[in-house]
């Protein structure tokens, strides 16, 4: 507990280190190496051991955040094309040592990770791209958004263990109880709502952005999702028999160990905050 104390409390220092540089090229490439870090997880419990491979995938991983971010500053579609053409034709010629599998792996831990931590990066740039948003703003819903996904598994663990009777995925997360869940939605409801009157009150130099209703609709949302991210990575730990995905972050695992909701929350949270852009 005591190195999951210390290791949690210097975690936090790095994000609220990288939080406060969101708006420099810091916060992007912050991200494409937790893309980087996750792809070798992935790969690594998946028992890819082509070294050729789990490299140029790693590097992809992070160019491919960047891509996303800086379209207009990397020939990405070309480089796309180019990685696709590669991982086939390289698993063809290593057919002995690359299978269909790692090949399948590799596109998941390579493209569809980075696609997923992309978004946060995305959202941080939404002051410039919608006029009814700004800069504060999109600092306080990026901590909204990681709220929604970490304080739902703070909340329902707390509850879980003390009344947790009803097992939710008994196979995928044993622990993980109905009680919980719910606890874990409702209690992120009521922190958000604390945190937005601290931020209205505080912090705000207009009338917060999106209208109180729409905030409310989203922590549910929101907090659902974080739940099955959270149950997807177990799938995968469940698959390849491993308990976490690497032990970078001593007491806690690795990057895929404690990012597994945000995964799914922040695309999620950047596909409602893009509707409602489009709509209003």
């Amino acid at each position: 507990m005591k190195t999951r104390i210390i290791s949690g409390i210097f975690v936090a220092i790095v994000l609220i280190a990288v939080w406060s540089r969101i708006f420099t090229p810091i916060f992007d490439i912050f991200f494409a190496i937790l893309s980087g870090a996750a792809c070798f997880e992935v790969m690594r419990a998946a028992g890819v051991k082509n070294k050729e491979l789990k490299i140029v995938a790693i590097l992809f991983a992070g160019l491919m955040v960047l891509g996303i971010v800086y379209p207009a500053k990397f020939p990405f579609s070309i480089l796309c094309i180019i990685y696709v053409l590669f991982l086939v034709i390289f698993t063809v010629i290593n057919n002995s040592e690359v299978t269909f599998e790692h090949l399948t792996v590799t596109i998941y831990s390579s493209i569809i990770i980075p696609v997923a931590f992309s978004t946060i990066p995305l959202i941080a740039n939404f002051h410039e791209v919608y006029d009814f948003i700004d800069y504060r703003e999109v600092i306080f819903l990026i901590f909204y958004g990681v709220c929604c996904a970490m304080f739902n598994d703070v909340f329902a663990y707390q509850v879980g263990v003390k009344y947790g009777k009803h097992k939710m995925a008994p196979v995928l997360s044993p622990k993980k109880s109905w009680e919980g869940a719910i606890a874990g939605v409702v209690g992120v409801i009521f922190l958000n709502l604390l945190t937005l009157a601290i931020y209205n009150n505080f912090f705000a130099l207009k009338e917060f952005a999106l209208p109180l209703w729409f905030y409310i609709l989203m922590s549910p949302i929101l907090s659902v999702v974080g739940i099955f991210g959270d149950l997807a990575a177990s799938l995968i730990k469940r698959n390849y028999g491993i308990k976490d995905y690497s032990n970078l972050i001593p007491g806690h695992g690795g990057i895929m160990d404690r990012f597994d909701s945000i995964l799914l929350v922040m695309p999620t949270f950047y596909v409602l905050l893009t509707i409602y852009g489009m709509v209003v």
